[in-house]
C-alpha cells in the first residue's frame, strides 16, 4: 500500500512540473499587458537569437529578412555577420515577401501613419492609434518612435528597432533587436538589397 502511495505522489509530482514548450514560453510571448496568443505555425515564431561578429569577410553586403523564422540575418558574401531577431507584420497586416534595396536611412525616424494616444500624465488611453483617430480633450497623439529605419518600400514599410513579443506582431515593419539594430543601420547603405522571403 505504502509503495503504490509512492508510485502515485511521484507521478503526480511529475506531471505537474511537465509544462509544455507553450505554456513555458507563455510569460515571454505575452504582449505588452495582453494575453498571450496563440500564434498559428503559419506565422512563425521567432527563434530570438541576436548577434554581430563581424569576421572581416569580404563580398557584397545584403540582408535576408525570414518571415517563417522571424530572424533577419546580414550578411557579407556568403557569410552571415549579424544576425537580429525580429517581429514582422501580424495578419492582416503582413510584411509582404520580396526584392527590395533600401531606399532610406533615418536614425531618429517617426512614423507617420501609426502611434498612441496619451492623456496629460502621458498615460496611454489608446496604444494603436492614426493621425486621423479622434484625440480626447486633454491628450495628445504621439507618432510611434522607429529608431534606426531603413525603408524598403514608399508605403513606409521599412527595418527598425522595436518591440519583440515573439510572434509577428507589426503593422508591416520588420521590428529589430534593439542589440544589433545599430550595427546593421551603420553597415547598411542606400541602395542594398534586401530579400524578404516566407
Amino acid at each position: 500500500m505504502k509503495i503504490i502511495s509512492l508510485f502515485a505522489v511521484l507521478g503526480i509530482f511529475l506531471l505537474a512540473s511537465c509544462e509544455s514548450p507553450q505554456q513555458q514560453g507563455a510569460d515571454y510571448l505575452v504582449g505588452l499587458g495582453g494575453a498571450a496568443p496563440q500564434a498559428p505555425p503559419s506565422l512563425g515564431v521567432g527563434e530570438q537569437v541576436s548577434y554581430w561578429d563581424d569576421d572581416g569577410s569580404q563580398g557584397a553586403p545584403r540582408i535576408v529578412v525570414d518571415l517563417k523564422r522571424q530572424v533577419a540575418q546580414f550578411y557579407r558574401g556568403n557569410h552571415v555577420i549579424g544576425v537580429a531577431a525580429i517581429a514582422t507584420g501580424k495578419e492582416g497586416r503582413n510584411t509582404p515577401p520580396g526584392n527590395y534595396k533600401i531606399m532610406e536611412k533615418d536614425p531618429t525616424h517617426k512614423s507617420s501613419s501609426y502611434g498612441w494616444i496619451e492623456d496629460g500624465a502621458q498615460k496611454v488611453v489608446n496604444d494603436d492609434a492614426t493621425p486621423r483617430t479622434p484625440v480626447p480633450a486633454g491628450c495628445r497623439y504621439v507618432p510611434a518612435p522607429m529608431p534606426w529605419f531603413m525603408r524598403l518600400r514608399s508605403d513606409g514599410v521599412g527595418m527598425h528597432e522595436g518591440y519583440l513579443p515573439g510572434y509577428p506582431a507589426s503593422h508591416g515593419c520588420i521590428r529589430m533587436d534593439r542589440g544589433v539594430v545599430k550595427k546593421f543601420y551603420e553597415n547598411a547603405y542606400v541602395g542594398m538589397p534586401v530579400e524578404v522571403v516566407h
